[in-house]
Protein backbone atom coordinates (compact mmCIF):
# COMPACT_ATOMS: atom_id res chain seq x y z
CA UNK A 1 0.00 0.00 0.00
CA UNK A 2 1.49 3.56 -0.66
CA UNK A 3 2.23 5.76 2.25
CA UNK A 4 -0.97 7.92 1.70
CA UNK A 5 -3.64 5.11 2.46
CA UNK A 6 -1.86 5.20 6.07
CA UNK A 7 -3.63 8.43 7.06
CA UNK A 8 -1.31 9.35 9.40
CA UNK A 9 -0.76 5.72 10.80
CA UNK A 10 2.81 4.03 10.77
CA UNK A 11 3.54 1.38 8.27
CA UNK A 12 3.08 -2.04 9.08
CA UNK A 13 2.92 -5.72 7.71
CA UNK A 14 -0.21 -8.12 8.61
CA UNK A 15 -0.70 -11.09 8.09
CA UNK A 16 -3.61 -13.29 8.32
CA UNK A 17 -3.12 -16.96 7.37
CA UNK A 18 -4.41 -20.30 8.14
CA UNK A 19 -2.47 -23.84 8.66
CA UNK A 20 -3.81 -27.14 7.12
CA UNK A 21 -4.85 -28.13 11.02
CA UNK A 22 -7.38 -25.13 11.49
CA UNK A 23 -5.69 -23.38 13.09
CA UNK A 24 -5.46 -19.43 12.45
CA UNK A 25 -1.81 -17.42 12.87
CA UNK A 26 -1.98 -13.49 12.88
CA UNK A 27 1.83 -12.33 12.15
CA UNK A 28 2.87 -8.55 12.84
CA UNK A 29 5.75 -6.57 11.98
CA UNK A 30 6.15 -3.67 13.71
CA UNK A 31 9.49 -1.40 13.75
CA UNK A 32 8.90 1.64 16.24
CA UNK A 33 8.05 0.67 19.74
CA UNK A 34 4.88 0.98 21.06
CA UNK A 35 4.04 1.10 24.73
CA UNK A 36 0.62 -0.81 24.19
CA UNK A 37 2.24 -4.16 21.87
CA UNK A 38 0.93 -6.63 24.70
CA UNK A 39 -2.57 -5.00 24.84
CA UNK A 40 -2.55 -4.67 21.39
CA UNK A 41 -1.39 -8.23 20.53
CA UNK A 42 -4.46 -9.54 23.03
CA UNK A 43 -7.14 -7.37 21.30
CA UNK A 44 -6.23 -8.53 17.51
CA UNK A 45 -5.73 -12.07 18.83
CA UNK A 46 -9.59 -12.04 20.10
CA UNK A 47 -11.11 -10.23 17.18
CA UNK A 48 -9.47 -12.91 15.48
CA UNK A 49 -10.58 -16.35 17.66
CA UNK A 50 -14.62 -14.99 18.92
CA UNK A 51 -15.82 -15.83 15.25
CA UNK A 52 -18.58 -18.13 16.14
CA UNK A 53 -22.19 -18.19 13.17
CA UNK A 54 -25.16 -18.91 14.65
CA UNK A 55 -25.93 -22.07 15.98
CA UNK A 56 -21.82 -23.22 16.41
CA UNK A 57 -20.23 -24.25 19.89
CA UNK A 58 -17.64 -22.75 21.93
CA UNK A 59 -15.50 -26.19 20.93
CA UNK A 60 -15.35 -24.94 16.87
CA UNK A 61 -13.77 -21.94 18.08
CA UNK A 62 -10.34 -22.46 16.45
CA UNK A 63 -6.95 -22.37 17.73
CA UNK A 64 -5.43 -18.71 17.15
CA UNK A 65 -1.84 -17.90 16.95
CA UNK A 66 -0.32 -14.19 17.03
CA UNK A 67 3.30 -13.69 16.13
CA UNK A 68 4.63 -10.36 16.94
CA UNK A 69 8.40 -9.64 15.05
CA UNK A 70 9.72 -6.54 16.54
CA UNK A 71 12.50 -4.24 15.80
CA UNK A 72 12.90 -3.07 19.15
CA UNK A 73 12.94 -4.66 22.57
CA UNK A 74 9.27 -5.13 24.18
CA UNK A 75 10.66 -6.36 27.34
CA UNK A 76 13.75 -6.01 29.68
CA UNK A 77 17.17 -7.77 29.12
CA UNK A 78 17.17 -8.97 32.66
CA UNK A 79 13.69 -10.40 33.14
CA UNK A 80 13.84 -11.90 29.54
CA UNK A 81 17.40 -12.10 27.82
CA UNK A 82 16.06 -14.19 24.93
CA UNK A 83 14.61 -13.35 22.13
CA UNK A 84 11.87 -15.27 22.01
CA UNK A 85 8.44 -15.47 24.55
CA UNK A 86 5.52 -17.20 24.27
CA UNK A 87 2.07 -16.45 26.77
CA UNK A 88 -1.01 -18.20 27.06
CA UNK A 89 -3.71 -18.16 29.41
CA UNK A 90 -2.40 -20.34 32.80
CA UNK A 91 -3.72 -19.98 36.51
CA UNK A 92 -1.54 -17.96 38.52
CA UNK A 93 -0.86 -20.21 41.42
CA UNK A 94 -0.15 -23.51 39.88
CA UNK A 95 0.81 -22.95 36.29
CA UNK A 96 -2.04 -24.92 34.68
CA UNK A 97 -3.45 -24.00 31.43
CA UNK A 98 -6.72 -23.30 31.05
CA UNK A 99 -7.10 -23.40 27.11
CA UNK A 100 -4.58 -24.22 24.57
CA UNK A 101 -6.07 -22.41 22.02
CA UNK A 102 -4.08 -18.95 22.54
CA UNK A 103 -0.67 -18.34 21.97
CA UNK A 104 1.08 -14.82 21.49
CA UNK A 105 4.61 -14.83 20.21
CA UNK A 106 6.97 -12.16 20.30
CA UNK A 107 10.24 -11.92 18.80
CA UNK A 108 12.38 -9.53 19.93
CA UNK A 109 14.96 -8.66 16.85
CA UNK A 110 17.36 -6.50 18.60
CA UNK A 111 18.23 -9.74 21.39
CA UNK A 112 19.14 -12.14 18.14
CA UNK A 113 22.67 -13.31 18.77
CA UNK A 114 24.27 -14.62 15.37
CA UNK A 115 26.05 -17.70 15.33
CA UNK A 116 26.83 -20.47 13.04
CA UNK A 117 24.57 -21.39 10.70
CA UNK A 118 25.08 -25.34 11.43
CA UNK A 119 24.18 -23.91 15.31
CA UNK A 120 20.88 -22.30 14.50
CA UNK A 121 17.26 -23.72 14.86
CA UNK A 122 14.45 -22.57 12.52
CA UNK A 123 13.39 -19.69 14.60
CA UNK A 124 17.11 -18.55 14.67
CA UNK A 125 17.37 -18.94 10.44
CA UNK A 126 14.21 -16.76 10.33
CA UNK A 127 15.06 -13.96 12.67
CA UNK A 128 18.66 -14.07 10.91
CA UNK A 129 16.67 -13.40 7.58
CA UNK A 130 14.72 -10.41 9.41
CA UNK A 131 17.32 -8.74 11.07
CA UNK A 132 18.99 -6.03 9.33
CA UNK A 133 22.22 -7.19 10.99
CA UNK A 134 22.89 -10.79 8.95
CA UNK A 135 25.14 -10.00 5.92
CA UNK A 136 23.99 -11.18 3.04
CA UNK A 137 27.04 -14.09 2.81
CA UNK A 138 25.20 -15.45 5.50
CA UNK A 139 21.77 -14.45 4.53
CA UNK A 140 22.50 -16.94 0.93
CA UNK A 141 23.86 -20.07 3.69
CA UNK A 142 20.84 -19.63 5.56
CA UNK A 143 18.93 -20.11 2.53
CA UNK A 144 20.24 -22.91 1.51
CA UNK A 145 19.46 -25.02 4.03
CA UNK A 146 16.10 -23.70 4.97
CA UNK A 147 13.55 -24.54 1.79
CA UNK A 148 11.25 -22.09 2.96
CA UNK A 149 13.51 -18.90 3.52
CA UNK A 150 14.81 -19.46 -0.15
CA UNK A 151 11.32 -19.07 -0.88
CA UNK A 152 10.82 -16.06 0.70
CA UNK A 153 14.42 -14.70 -0.43
CA UNK A 154 13.03 -15.31 -3.65
CA UNK A 155 9.78 -13.71 -3.56
CA UNK A 156 11.47 -10.54 -2.13
CA UNK A 157 13.89 -10.68 -5.24
CA UNK A 158 10.60 -10.33 -7.64
CA UNK A 159 9.17 -7.86 -5.23
CA UNK A 160 12.06 -5.61 -5.72
CA UNK A 161 12.19 -5.78 -9.39
CA UNK A 162 8.78 -4.80 -10.03
CA UNK A 163 9.37 -1.11 -10.25
CA UNK A 164 5.62 -0.10 -9.34
CA UNK A 165 5.83 -2.30 -5.97
CA UNK A 166 9.03 -0.91 -5.55
CA UNK A 167 8.02 2.28 -5.61
CA UNK A 168 4.75 1.95 -3.32
CA UNK A 169 7.35 0.35 -0.44
CA UNK A 170 10.29 3.25 -0.79
CA UNK A 171 6.73 5.55 0.01
CA UNK A 172 6.08 3.77 2.84
CA UNK A 173 9.65 3.32 4.14
CA UNK A 174 9.78 7.73 3.94
CA UNK A 175 6.73 8.21 5.57
CA UNK A 176 7.72 6.16 8.09
CA UNK A 177 10.96 7.83 7.84
CA UNK A 178 9.36 11.53 7.80
CA UNK A 179 7.19 10.31 11.33
CA UNK A 180 9.86 9.29 13.48
CA UNK A 181 11.44 12.11 12.66
CA UNK A 182 8.68 14.45 13.40
CA UNK A 183 8.11 12.03 16.35
CA UNK A 184 11.54 12.65 17.88
CA UNK A 185 11.00 16.16 17.64
CA UNK A 186 7.55 16.78 19.38
CA UNK A 187 9.17 14.52 21.82
CA UNK A 188 11.98 17.21 22.36
CA UNK A 189 9.64 20.16 22.28
CA UNK A 190 7.99 17.88 25.08
CA UNK A 191 11.56 17.74 27.12
CA UNK A 192 11.97 21.66 26.89
CA UNK A 193 8.56 22.46 27.79
CA UNK A 194 9.25 20.41 31.14
CA UNK A 195 12.81 21.63 31.81
CA UNK A 196 11.34 25.00 32.43
CA UNK A 197 8.88 23.97 35.02
CA UNK A 198 9.39 22.29 37.89
CA UNK A 199 9.10 18.26 37.94
CA UNK A 200 5.63 17.89 37.91
CA UNK A 201 4.00 21.01 36.49
CA UNK A 202 6.55 20.73 33.87
CA UNK A 203 5.68 17.20 33.18
CA UNK A 204 2.04 18.03 32.56
CA UNK A 205 3.36 20.74 30.37
CA UNK A 206 5.51 18.30 28.89
CA UNK A 207 2.58 16.39 28.14
CA UNK A 208 0.48 18.86 27.06
CA UNK A 209 3.27 20.30 24.44
CA UNK A 210 4.07 17.15 23.02
CA UNK A 211 0.91 15.84 22.28
CA UNK A 212 -0.06 19.27 20.47
CA UNK A 213 3.21 19.14 18.34
CA UNK A 214 2.09 15.87 17.25
CA UNK A 215 -1.37 16.89 17.04
CA UNK A 216 -0.29 19.47 14.55
CA UNK A 217 1.97 17.09 12.36
CA UNK A 218 -1.39 14.77 11.46
CA UNK A 219 -0.02 12.20 13.85
CA UNK A 220 -3.05 10.00 14.92
CA UNK A 221 -4.74 9.42 18.08
CA UNK A 222 -3.49 5.95 19.21
CA UNK A 223 -0.29 6.65 17.95
CA UNK A 224 0.14 9.83 20.35
CA UNK A 225 -1.58 7.64 23.03
CA UNK A 226 1.04 5.03 22.42
CA UNK A 227 4.16 7.58 22.46
CA UNK A 228 3.43 9.81 25.54
CA UNK A 229 2.98 6.43 27.38
CA UNK A 230 6.04 5.69 26.69
CA UNK A 231 8.18 9.03 27.06
CA UNK A 232 6.03 10.03 30.26
CA UNK A 233 5.59 6.33 31.72
CA UNK A 234 2.01 6.90 32.23
CA UNK A 235 -0.65 4.27 32.14
CA UNK A 236 -2.97 3.56 29.25
CA UNK A 237 -6.09 5.38 30.83
CA UNK A 238 -4.41 8.51 31.89
CA UNK A 239 -2.57 8.91 28.24
CA UNK A 240 -5.99 8.66 26.85
CA UNK A 241 -7.37 11.51 29.04
CA UNK A 242 -4.48 13.67 28.15
CA UNK A 243 -5.07 13.09 24.48
CA UNK A 244 -8.70 13.56 24.39
CA UNK A 245 -8.33 16.78 27.07
CA UNK A 246 -5.86 18.49 24.32
CA UNK A 247 -7.61 17.43 21.16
Amino acid sequence: MDADEYEGKESRLDILGRTASGTKVNIEMQVNSLAAMGERSVYYWAKNYADLKRGEEYDQLNRTVAINILGFNLFEDKKYPDMHSCFGIYDVKTGCQLTDKLEIHFLELLKFKSKNVKDMNRMEKWAAYFSPSTPDEELAEIAASETAIQEAMEVEDVFTKDEVAKRSYEKAEKFRRDQAAQLRYAEEEGRKEGRKEGQKEGEKKGIIAMIITLKELNVDKATIIDKIMTRFNLNLNVAQGYVEANW
